[in-house]
């Protein structure tokens, strides 16, 4: 019967090698294993992170979006408001634009009987400006053709308080709206009018308004 092989004994540096190899072995298995229980905790962790801020998230997010709500009606509330009170100013301004209409014909209506003179010499009337004015008229617009008669006033008086300064004009109202018609037609034909060595003007009483029109017109046809 041959003998059995006898297996060689392994040497020193056979044996550390083995050692080595062994002892890598284990550590990366232990790398793996304390790699896979990092990974575990870390998944954990970061699930139940993730849930608590879902947590807390949630009420400020309801919050909010109720917030946002609130506000986006009020807003629309507020347009609504709006819109109303524009169509309400609009009207209102129509309304004021008749009302201004009217009143400014009215006003004019109550000065159709009344001339204004101007550059008249302060203190000749000598307390009766009614009396004085009609004689103004009298020897400025008389002669052929004119003025034969003193015209019929209610009344006359100058506008406004003195100030030392440019006369104040006259303020005349007729009794007959025909000799304030046949005054200012005059005036229109004569020219220039003189009283005392100085011009002397006449115009019709109109109201501000009417007269801003009226300049506002001749300046446009010009």
């Amino acid at each position: 019967m041959p003998p059995k092989p006898v297996k060689p004994t392994p040497g020193p540096s056979q044996a550390s090698n083995l050692t080595a190899n062994a002892g890598n072995a284990v550590d990366e298995n232990l790398l793996k294993a304390i790699r896979n229980i990092v990974q575990s905790v870390i998944h954990e962790d970061n699930n139940a992170l993730r849930e608590e801020i879902r947590r807390a998230v949630s009420p400020l997010k309801a919050a909010s979006e109720g917030t946002l709500q609130e506000h986006e009606e009020g807003l629309n509330g507020l347009d609504s408001r709006l819109e109303a009170m524009e169509k309400q100013y609009d009207q209102l301004y129509d309304n004021y634009k008749i009302l201004q209409a009217k009143t400014d014909d009215l006003e004019n209506r109550g000065r159709r009987c009344n001339i204004r003179i101007l550059h008249v010499k302060e203190g000749l009337e000598s307390g009766n400006p009614t009396k004085f004015v009609a004689n103004l008229l009298t020897e400025i617009l008389g002669g052929p053709g004119g003025l034969q008669s003193p015209p019929t006033l209610d009344r006359a008086h100058r506008t406004g308080p003195a100030n030392g300064g440019r006369p104040r004009s006259f303020l005349a109202r007729f009794h007959y709206f025909q000799e304030k018609e046949q005054v200012l037609r005059l005036a229109r034909e004569k020219g220039r009018l003189e009283f005392q060595g100085g011009q002397v003007m006449i115009f019709p009483d109109f109201s501000a308004g009417l007269s801003k029109r009226r300049a506002e017109f001749i300046e446009n046809k010009m």
